[in-house]
C-alpha cells in the first residue's frame, strides 16, 4: 500500500516500481486534496486520466482539476474544466458545487482577474477574462434561472456589458433581474445601476428621454422598494442629471444670445425656468429672461 503523505517523487517510484492501480492513484489523490496540495492533486488527477481514462474514477476528474486550478488561481483552466465536467458528465455528482466555482471565477475575472498569454501558466497575466466571465454568466443564468446565484449572475453580466458602453443590453439584462427577482435585495441594485447608466449615457448625449427613463425608473424603485435607502442614492443622481441636462440648456440659450438670436434664446431660457426651478440654472436663466424682455418686449 501507498504510506499516506509520500512526496510525490516518492509515490512517482513505488509506482513505477510496482505498476501502480488507479485504486492507488485514487488514494493518493485523495490524500493530496484533503491536505491542499493542489498541484500534487493536477499531477496524480491527469495520471489518472491518461492512463485510466475508461474507468468510473475518471469521471470526476474534470471536477477534481478544476477545484485543483481554482485553488491554485489558474482561474482560465479552472473554468475550462469544470465546464468539461458539467458537459460531459451524464449526471454530475458536483454539479452545484462546479457551477459556484465558475462563477467565483466568472467574479473575479470580473473584478478585473487577467489570463496568462496563450493560456500558459508561467506567461505574464495580460489578457482579459470578462469575456470568459460573460459566458460563465450566461450559463449560470440558464443553468439556475430563479436561484440565487442567476440574479448575482445578472448583475455581474449588466455590469460588464455597461462597461463596455453596451449600455441597451446592460438595461435589458438588469430588467430581466428585476423581472424574476422583483423582491430581492439585487432587485433594488438593478434600479441602482439602472439609474448609473442613464446617467452614463446623459455625460454623452444630451437627450431629454434620458431624463424620463431615469424618473420612470426612480419612480418604479420607489413603488417596489418604499423603505430601500438607495432610493435616496437614486434621487440624488436623477437630481444631478436634471441639473446637468438645464446646463446645457443655459450654454445653447447663452449661444443664442451671444450670436444675438434673441427669439431663440428667450425660448430656452423660459425652457430651464419652466420646467427646471430647481436647479442652479434656473435662477441664473430668469435673470437673463427678463433683462432680454425688458430689452425686446415684442419677443416676450
Amino acid at each position: 500500500m501507498i504510506k499516506p503523505l509520500l512526496p510525490f517523487f516518492v509515490a512517482t517510484a513505488l509506482f513505477a516500481a510496482e505498476g501502480p492501480s488507479v485504486l492507488e492513484y485514487t488514494h493518493v489523490l485523495q490524500e493530496a486534496l484533503e491536505n491542499h496540495e493542489w498541484s500534487r492533486a493536477v499531477g496524480y488527477a491527469k495520471e489518472i486520466s491518461t492512463s485510466y481514462g475508461k474507468s468510473p474514477f475518471a469521471a470526476e476528474i474534470p471536477y477534481i482539476l478544476g477545484e485543483a486550478y481554482f485553488h491554485l488561481e489558474e482561474w482560465d483552466k479552472a473554468n475550462e474544466s469544470l465546464s468539461d465536467y458539467l458537459t460531459k458528465a451524464a449526471s454530475p455528482k458536483h454539479f452545484e458545487d462546479a457551477l459556484n466555482y465558475r462563477f467565483q471565477i466568472a467574479e473575479k475575472f470580473r473584478e478585473g482577474a487577467k489570463k496568462p498569454l496563450f493560456g500558459v501558466s508561467w506567461l505574464p497575466r495580460l489578457l482579459s477574462g470578462e469575456e470568459d466571465a460573460l459566458s460563465i454568466y450566461e450559463d449560470l443564468i440558464t443553468s439556475m434561472p430563479h436561484e440565487q446565484i442567476a440574479a448575482q449572475a445578472l448583475l455581474g453580466k449588466a455590469e460588464i456589458q455597461a462597461r463596455w458602453e453596451e449600455y441597451k443590453p446592460s438595461l435589458e439584462t438588469l430588467d430581466l433581474l428585476i423581472r424574476r427577482f422583483p423582491k430581492h435585495d439585487l432587485a433594488a441594485e438593478a434600479f441602482l445601476q439602472k439609474g448609473h447608466i442613464y446617467a452614463a449615457q446623459l455625460q454623452e448625449r444630451n437627450d431629454p428621454a434620458l431624463l424620463d427613463l431615469a424618473e420612470m425608473n426612480l419612480k418604479k424603485f420607489r413603488l417596489a422598494f418604499p423603505r430601500e435607502g438607495r432610493v435616496e442614492w437614486v434621487e440624488k443622481e436623477f437630481k444631478e442629471m436634471r441639473e446637468s441636462f438645464a446646463g446645457y440648456l443655459m450654454e445653447t440659450a447663452a449661444f443664442f444670445e451671444k450670436t444675438k438670436k434673441i427669439p431663440a434664446s428667450i425660448l430656452y431660457y423660459s425652457k430651464i425656468v419652466s420646467q427646471y426651478p430647481e436647479t442652479e440654472s434656473s435662477g441664473i436663466a430668469k435673470e437673463r429672461l427678463d433683462r432680454l424682455q425688458d430689452k425686446n418686449p415684442s419677443k416676450a
